[in-house]
């Protein structure tokens, strides 16, 4: 099958999101690869993200009352029509090659189940860098265990289940264990995938924090190649 046959679906949770929203979507809808849908998940927000939206065409658009990130993430696999899932928080970018770069490589290695990627942090004019960053951080690329540098093969879900909605913050970092635990193969390219915006209503100190709690060493073992 020709790499461009395989459909991704990309899905971002939203919840309040209207001041990034559009440079999140603009990143998706400049990636190099072929054949993406996008799955939009409206938490509940009371701002003028649906009217955001609204402006798009050809996005999928699905609202919820507020349940969480990961419920939203969830929902949209439900949705998702791809065998490739690929996920990008409303704040956050890509640059334009990560998703031909991820679909590259599972399409050449068969027996992997996910890649994950480099992040590069920036901070909003204003607002300090959190306790758990580095300065180094801004300067160069580092290997993250975030959503928004995973491209998973879509069957994985139906193998080891999907985001646990118990779970507030960290969600991410849990399903990352548990794909391990599993046996799933993983990947991490060496490429930087993902700009990761800090500022002040994002939920990055807390799922830190949270993984740093109850998985440090776990998600050492599962992202070791």
């Amino acid at each position: 099958m020709p790499l461009d046959n395989h459909l991704v679906s990309v899905i971002v949770p939203v919840f309040n999101g209207e001041k990034y929203l559009s440079q999140a979507l603009a990143s998706i809808l400049a990636q190099n690869y072929p054949r993406i849908e996008v799955i939009i998940v409206d938490d509940g927000s009371t701002d003028n993200t649906a009217q955001i939206i609204a402006q798009y065409e050809k996005i999928q658009y699905i609202r919820q009352t507020n349940q969480g990130v990961a419920s939203a993430r969830n929902k949209g696999i439900a949705a998702s029509g791809g065998e490739i899932i690929a996920f990008l928080d409303s704040d956050d970018f890509w640059p334009p090659e990560w998703l031909t770069l991820a679909v590259s490589y599972l399409y050449q290695h068969p027996e992997v189940g996910y890649v994950l990627g480099k992040q590069l942090l920036f901070v909003e004019p204003g607002c300090i860098l959190p306790s758990w960053a580095r300065p180094e951080w801004l300067k160069e690329p580092q290997y993250a265990s975030n959503t928004a540098v995973l491209t998973v093969r879509k069957e994985i879900f139906a193998g080891i289940g999907t985001f646990n909605e118990d779970y507030k913050s960290g969600e991410d970092t849990e399903w990352l264990v548990r794909a391990s635990e599993a046996g799933i193969r993983m990947a991490r390219l060496p490429d930087l995938v993902l700009y990761r915006r800090i500022h002040d209503n994002n939920l990055s100190t807390q799922t830190i924090a949270a993984s740093r709690a109850g998985y440090k060493s776990k998600i050492k073992q599962a992202l070791r190649c």
